[in-house]
């Protein structure tokens, strides 16, 4: 019998995590922990136009753990495609409806490495939930957010926790590793990490990617659907790859289930 996605992935979830899973996954759904950071995140954002790079997020939601939707003035959006694993009819020039009660943003269709077309210092935040660690280069789109971000103004980023995600078994990746890739140009057709990620993904943790060979095929396929995590980091690396890219880090944390949260501001220039 035809299952909806989203059902298969609750059927799979309850069969393999049981009573535990369901009132866990409850839990962080309506009582989701409230990050120390969230205060000081909301007064950056609040009143003033922003960018989000992927998205839109719940995170960011009225019920999220940083609403920062209801706070902000505007927010226009990116994405790299007009179909994505995500996403689907985003059209480049159209609008981004982050929050029923505002006015929608404008909606990118860009590379997160490539902000072509924006200009510099155009937002006073950058916003950006589950999305660097499918970029190939992440210092480069570090920078290139940097670039359209005002001086002072804020990033919000939040990254996966490994230990609670598929990437438990995965090495933290190096802060040398990211200078190479940077130093290399490194694009998005890199499928570099592809071995590591075939050999250690925790496809058990990952129900939605299906088997061990519908798996292959897609990652395969990494350079259309953007779907691997090329990079794994934890709070240290988080931190470095901030600094190393212009971002004066105001303070990270680990938020339940599955969170790294950072709070970082744009070095004033000179």
């Amino acid at each position: 019998m035809f299952l909806n996605p989203h059902i298969r992935k609750l059927v799979f979830h309850l069969r393999h995590g049981g009573l535990p899973w369901l009132l866990g996954a409850i839990r962080n759904r309506f009582w989701p922990i409230t990050p120390g950071l969230a205060p000081a995140a909301l007064a950056a954002t609040q009143d003033k136009a922003g960018l989000e790079i992927g998205g839109p997020s719940r995170v960011f939601s009225p019920r999220g753990i940083v609403p920062v939707y209801r706070r902000a003035a505007r927010i226009d959006n990116i994405n790299f495609a007009s179909g994505t694993a995500w996403e689907s009819d985003l059209r480049d020039g159209g609008e981004f409806k982050f929050e029923s009660s505002k006015p929608p943003g404008r909606q990118f269709l860009r590379e997160a490495t490539r902000l072509t077309n924006l200009p510099d210092a155009a937002y006073d935040f950058i916003l950006s939930s589950h999305c660097l660690e499918h970029v190939a280069n992440p210092l480069a789109a570090l920078r290139e957010w940097g670039r359209v971000t005002r001086d002072g103004g804020h990033l919000l980023l939040i990254l996966p926790d490994p230990p609670g995600t598929f990437d438990h078994r995965r090495p933290t990746t190096t802060l040398a590793h990211l200078r190479e890739d940077f130093d290399r140009h490194t694009g998005e057709d890199d499928l570099t990490h592809l071995p590591e990620i075939l050999a250690l993904h925790d496809l058990t943790r990952d129900p939605a990617a299906g088997s061990a060979a519908e798996f292959r095929e897609r990652g395969a396929r990494n350079p259309e659907n953007r779907c691997l995590h090329h990079h794994v980091f934890d709070l240290k690396l988080m931190q470095e790859a901030l600094a190393e890219s212009g971002w004066e880090v105001l303070g990270t944390e680990q938020v339940r289930p599955i969170h790294l949260v950072a709070l970082a501001r744009k070095r004033t220039a000179g």
